[in-house]
């Protein structure tokens, strides 16, 4: 049977259990090997609406359908029949998700961009699951938008 000799050999005081060369032990503990608290969602460098207008703007043109995807594998089995039986949130899968979701964002936001667009309308997530993998889709439509000039009665931030 082979095995892995470095996760056979112990691991001195001192040192966290996944040792990364140029790190001291007092500025990496096993606190920051751990994946973040809370999931969070990373925010895309230009507008994005799941509405087909976006307020306050006018569509000048519109660039076409756009697209991201990305597929995952569910790889840690063990700890997810572990939060079945207990009934708990599966956090690896949690993080997995949000990590997924961000990154077809992200792909569907750099086609929008290369297109010469400045908003996405009409965004849309599916999420699929199948023998192990996950795959996230999302699609919105490109458009190149102009902020309309409000009047003062229609300003809803100006003094009466």
């Amino acid at each position: 049977m082979l095995t892995n000799r470095r996760s056979t050999l112990m691991v001195p005081n001192g040192r966290p259990a996944t040792y990364q060369p140029g790190a001291t032990g007092a500025s990496q503990n096993m606190s920051s090997l751990k994946p973040e608290n809370e999931p969070h969602c990373a925010s895309p460098s230009l507008l994005t609406s799941t509405t087909p207008t976006l307020p306050g703007y006018r569509i000048v043109r519109v660039l076409g359908a756009s697209y991201g995807s990305t597929v995952y594998t569910i790889k840690d089995t063990k700890s997810l029949l572990k939060t079945l039986v207990l009934g708990s949130e599966v956090k690896n899968l949690t993080h997995m998700m949000y990590n997924a979701r961000d990154q077809a964002v992200e792909r569907m936001t750099r086609d929008c961009m290369s297109r010469g667009a400045n908003a996405i309308i009409a965004v849309t997530f599916e999420e699929k699951e199948l023998l192990g993998f996950v795959q996230v889709s999302v699609s919105g439509t490109a458009v190149y938008v102009e902020r309309e000039r409000l009047s003062e009665k229609e300003n809803p931030f100006s003094p009466e």
